[in-house]
């Protein structure tokens, strides 16, 4: 979809980077064995570690969530209906072992000031530090990346539209196993949740510099912090 005007405004966004471990991506995985695939995973790989490139150069915070699944999870067993890891007759990423580690690239491209968020389930979102954290940031504009594009992808998108987030995809920089299913999560977001757009194309998508409202509102906060000390010395 062609845009008109540029609408990302690098001082209110984040880039997140949804679970670039090795239980997704990794060709010794449980999730290649089984048949699954691993390999459009691993292919864009690359362009997000140019779009993570890209986000520090404008500043953005920088979010990378970590599936960790428990082999003694109680609450699954207690459903009736089968879970989707009951229905695939395998768990990846299970706590304690290297599943759960991000692979060698992303490791290596965490920076000391980026934030973790550890999860337990699809969404980052769900019972996860990220709202906060996105809130305290001042975040209203999020990047997605990562995989599975059709589950832990687009549970994320969904649970950020409904917190009233702009949600943007970078195409280029999202991957599932089941081509159709990856699509069809594009379609959807197009339609109903965000844009999604091409990681050539995010540079063109920036604001300019007078219209980024998050200098605005710190510039705004600076004066309303320089009054009121004024007026206790006074």
């Amino acid at each position: 979809m062609p845009f008109s005007d540029p609408f990302i405004d690098p001082t209110v966004t984040a880039l997140l980077v949804i679970d670039m471990q090795k239980g997704f991506c990794d060709p010794e995985s449980q999730m290649e064995k089984a048949g699954i695939g691993t390999a459009n995973q691993r292919a864009v790989l690359p362009d997000i570690l140019r779009l993570v490139d890209f986000a520090r150069g404008q500043g953005m915070p920088v979010l990378w969530s970590q599936q960790i699944h428990y082999p003694e999870d109680v609450t699954r067993s207690r459903r009736r209906i089968p879970s989707h890891i009951q229905k695939q007759h395998w768990a990846p990423c299970l706590r304690g072992t290297w599943e759960v580690d991000f692979v060698d690239d992303v490791q290596e491209a965490i920076r000391p000031e980026d934030f973790i968020v550890e999860k337990h389930r699809a969404s980052v979102f769900f019972e996860t530090t990220l709202d906060t954290k996105l809130r305290m940031l001042g975040i209203e504009q999020l990047l997605i990346s990562g995989c599975n594009t059709e589950f832990c992808v687009e549970t994320t998108i969904r649970d950020g539209y409904y917190r009233d987030m702009d949600i943007i995809v970078v195409r280029d920089c999202v991957a599932g196993p089941r081509k159709s299913f990856h699509e069809d999560t594009l379609a959807k977001v197009e339609v109903y949740f965000g844009a999604v757009i091409g990681l050539d194309e995010i540079d063109d998508l920036i604001m300019p510099p007078d219209r980024w409202v998050g200098d605005q509102r710190a510039e705004a906060a600076k004066l309303t912090e320089e009054t009121h000390a004024a007026a206790l010395k006074g």
